[in-house]
């Protein structure tokens, strides 16, 4: 392939616009954007093409219209540990049945969580250091690839909190 004086090329697997200053046997002499001079064999020189782009497609216009921090709550699965949200009834369980419940719901969706290798999902547990916030800390603590962090803070108090689901350790409850 025979090259011109002053074209510009590029070297193979390397980044970088390259002029031709001249060239002997199997080699050019090329000059990089900081004018410094490299020997480079025949076969590793490619000349370079503009690429015509008369229109960039935009896709999904909405979703980027939302702010990054929406969008990525939005992509975060979550549960909600509230009683009420579980269908539970205060009036016939005693509060031990529902930590129970409660915390049965958080394994079940846990291990849903894990199977389907989900990075990270938030718990809504409620404002405050009650009881349930405890025992799904220790339930966390207690199992490997799991880590808990506080989430949500309202009014200077934290009502819920971000799981991380390390998936090449975590298992089932």
């Amino acid at each position: 392939m025979h090259f011109q004086q002053f074209e510009e090329v590029s070297i193979l697997n390397e980044s970088g616009l390259y002029r031709v200053l001249r060239a002997e046997d199997a080699f050019l002499f090329l000059e990089d954007e900081h004018g410094f001079e490299r020997k480079v064999a025949l076969e590793f020189v490619v000349r370079r093409q503009k690429i015509q782009v008369n229109k960039v497609v935009v896709k999904d216009v909405n979703e980027s219209i939302n702010t990054n921090k929406a969008v990525k709550n939005q992509e975060i699965p979550f549960i909600d540990l509230h009683h009420h949200e579980l269908n539970l009834d205060d009036q016939m369980l005693s509060k031990h049945d529902i930590l129970t419940a409660q915390l049965n719901a958080f394994k079940r969706f846990s291990n849903q969580m894990i199977q389907l290798k989900v990075k990270r999902f938030r718990v809504v547990h409620g404002i405050g250091e009650g009881r349930l916030k405890l025992e799904l800390r220790t339930l966390v603590q207690g199992k490997d690839g799991l880590s808990m962090h506080d989430d949500q803070v309202s009014r200077g108090k934290v009502g819920a909190s971000l799981i991380e689901i390390q998936t090449s350790i975590a298992r089932h409850f």
